[in-house]
């Protein structure tokens, strides 16, 4: 059995502040993700779960115009993780479920690199709101993938409206 770990890294994000000229009303949350999840593959002939699990990601301070929702959607940076060799891991093995913790409707999805994939919405004027995501990344055999560390970049998409 060859043992290799692959390593998907989350880019912070968050909506703080952003003012609409037209109303002056300020839109604003505090969003809390988990800088990263790791695959420590230890079979490559089958899936495997990401560590932390759950991946909790919380917003708090939630003020937004009224009847508006806060959107948490997620995408790759690239097509494929990087890593040792010259055989890829595509982003798209990776996959996950989601449940909300509070409030607001959670959404399960497959990562993608040419569009963002919404995973969380909130209930509408949210003062606060939270999801559990696994993260699965799909069996990653390949002839020719070598043992070591992959890496793969996402970026969260925060909107409100």
């Amino acid at each position: 059995m060859r043992r290799f770990s692959s390593v998907a890294l989350a880019a912070l994000a968050s909506l703080v502040g952003i003012v609409d000229s037209a109303s002056a009303q300020s839109r604003q949350a505090t969003i809390a993700i988990p800088a990263g999840v790791s695959f420590n593959v230890v079979d490559p002939a089958v899936s495997t779960t990401g560590n932390p699990a759950p991946f909790r990601v919380t917003i708090t301070n939630g003020s937004v115009r009224g009847g508006e929702r806060i959107y948490v959607s997620v995408k790759a940076d690239t097509t494929n993780f990087s890593g040792p060799g010259t055989t890829r891991i595509p982003a798209s093995n990776v996959s996950w479920t989601a449940t909300a913790v509070d409030g607001g409707t959670a959404s399960a999805g497959t990562l993608s690199s040419t569009a963002s994939v919404q995973v969380y919405r909130t209930r509408t004027n949210p003062g606060s709101g939270a999801f559990d995501m696994t993260w699965t990344l799909a069996a990653p055999s390949a002839a020719g993938l070598r043992a070591g560390t992959h890496s793969l970049t996402v970026r969260w998409r925060i909107e409100a409206f």
